[in-house]
């Protein structure tokens, strides 16, 4: 979607998944190159803003919403997953719980997304290699039959691993399918050192 006034193009992303699989942390990570283990549960919603420049030198805008995973914050969530361009799916590899219920949140994407939208699949935690309770191929054969087939990352926010690549790859999919414009899967270079925007104090959903 563009503003209508500066013309500049805004990728809106949410972060869809259970409870503490580390959403927040991947929002920090990509738009902070932070982390710390002690961030509080997201109570309802929480964004980060940044704006970043194109391989083609357009700078866009690149807000992501930080859902709750609590069941009591679905409806929080849904709105929001209305107003975005693009989905980011999460699970913990530690947590096969939070896996089966993937099925869950992509049944309340179909129910509130009129249109599709570009998804990802990210299996999230990929450092704690020791306390793997879900196989990466089980991540890759769910994003394969996943809403027609989705791209699938594991992730570390701890270690950045895979995170600027996974998140780059939705914002590409989404500029591609909403401005008209299409850039191959290296488009995306991030302008560094550039002021974001945050509403909202750090949080572990």
């Amino acid at each position: 979607m563009a503003n209508p006034q500066k013309g500049l193009f805004e990728a809106h992303l949410v972060t869809l998944g259970d409870s503490k699989v580390g959403k927040t942390s991947l929002v920090v990570r990509y738009m902070d190159d932070e982390f710390n283990i002690n961030y509080l549960s997201t109570m309802g919603i929480d964004f980060k803003a940044k704006k970043i420049k194109l391989s083609n030198n357009e700078e866009i805008k690149v807000k992501i919403s930080d859902t709750a995973g609590q069941e009591r914050f679905k409806s929080i969530a849904s709105n929001y997953m209305k107003k975005a361009n693009g989905i980011i799916l999460v699970y913990d590899i530690t947590d096969r719980i939070s896996f089966q219920n993937i099925d869950n949140w992509v049944e309340s994407i179909n129910q509130e997304s009129e249109n599709s939208k570009p998804i990802i699949l990210i299996g999230n935690k990929s450092d704690r290699i020791s306390d793997r309770k879900v196989e990466k191929t089980e991540g890759e054969e769910l994003a394969k039959n996943c809403c027609g087939g989705i791209k699938f990352y594991e992730t570390s926010c701890k270690t950045g691993e895979n995170v600027e690549n996974a998140i780059n790859d939705l914002i590409n999919d989404v500029y591609n399918k909403y401005s008209g414009n299409n850039l191959n899967d290296d488009a995306l270079k991030i302008k560094k050192g550039k002021k974001h925007e945050n509403n909202g104090k750090k949080k572990l959903c």
